[in-house]
This record gives C-alpha cells, structure tokens and sequence, in this order.
C-alpha cells in the first residue's frame, strides 16, 4: 500500500499555508518526504508564532509561498499515482493548502488535487481509537517535533499504519 500523507501549518486555522511537509510510505516504508517554508516572518497569529515556527527548523526554504506550493505541486504529482492521500484532519487547513495549490494554476490542475482526500482523525474513529489521540505519541517514534509537518505528517503516517493493521 503506498501513503502519501501530508501536514500544513497556517497563519491561523483560516490563513495562508506557510509551511508544508509530506511523506510517502510504501508497504510502510518511507520512500520520499517533502518540506517548505516560506515568508514565516509574515505570519500575524500571536499563537502561530509563539507556538508553531520554533519548531520549523531545518525546512526547506523558499521564496513565496507560491513557489512552496508550486514545489509541493510538482512533489504531489510525482507520487500521487496509486496513493491514499490523507491529512490529519483534512479541513480547513489541508484542504484549503490544496485548494490553493490548484487556484494558483487552475486550467493545468483542476482535476488532479486528490480525490479522496482521507483523514487520520476519521480513520481511528472507524478503528475504535481515540480521534483526538496525540499522533506523536501514537508512533512511537521518538525526538520527533510537534508542529513540524515533516514529523506530523510521519507521525500520522504511522498512526495510519496501526490504525489500519486494527482494522485488518
């Protein structure tokens, strides 16, 4: 089974999306993984700032957020093909990062942004797991941090994982 999970972080549950990472497991194995940042300093959320960016380090950076998204683009459709795309909980934020993704080029990317688009939360609920469980400590993984959506997104990889291995 091939994963393709992915976490965003914004300026606000509604705002821009200014920082991304993705993940992709293949028979549980992670074989790719994405990351961006971009114009963090812009961020006006006081609880955004003070409790999201610390944990952001060791992204990669980029210019705009259009040129993040046209990356994470580029990063999606090279592994989308036979993959279950999930978010941890899909709106608004993941949605509205994709939702932004194709806006920035409509007529080339109307029909391919993923469809559907899962979510970890209403997997576990299925599995009979607390959807509101720590994901982080979920996995197992250790040093991983929270916030970042490199190790969130890893994190709810796993957790799908598991969920999924209950359910079989």
């Amino acid at each position: 089974m091939k994963l393709f999970v992915f976490d965003v972080e914004t300026d606000g549950l509604y705002g821009d999306g200014f920082a991304v990472g993705a993940v992709v497991l293949e028979d549980g194995e992670e074989v790719a993984h994405f990351s961006g940042i971009a114009e963090p300093e812009k961020v006006k959320n006081e609880w955004v700032r003070e409790n999201v960016i610390p944990h952001l380090d060791g992204l990669t950076e980029f210019p705009t957020r259009k040129d993040m998204r046209n990356a994470f683009w580029e990063f999606w459709m090279k592994h989308r093909d036979g993959a279950l795309c999930f978010a941890d909980f899909g709106s608004p934020v993941e949605s509205g990062f994709f939702r932004a993704c194709v806006t920035d080029d409509p007529e080339k990317r109307m029909w391919d942004g993923p469809y559907p688009l899962h979510e970890v939360g209403t997997l576990l609920l299925a599995a009979g797991i607390d959807p509101d469980i720590d994901r982080v400590e979920f996995s197992g993984i250790k040093n991983l941090k929270k916030h970042n959506p490199v190790d969130d997104a890893l994190a709810s990889a796993i957790t799908i994982d598991k969920a999924l291995s209950k359910l079989n």
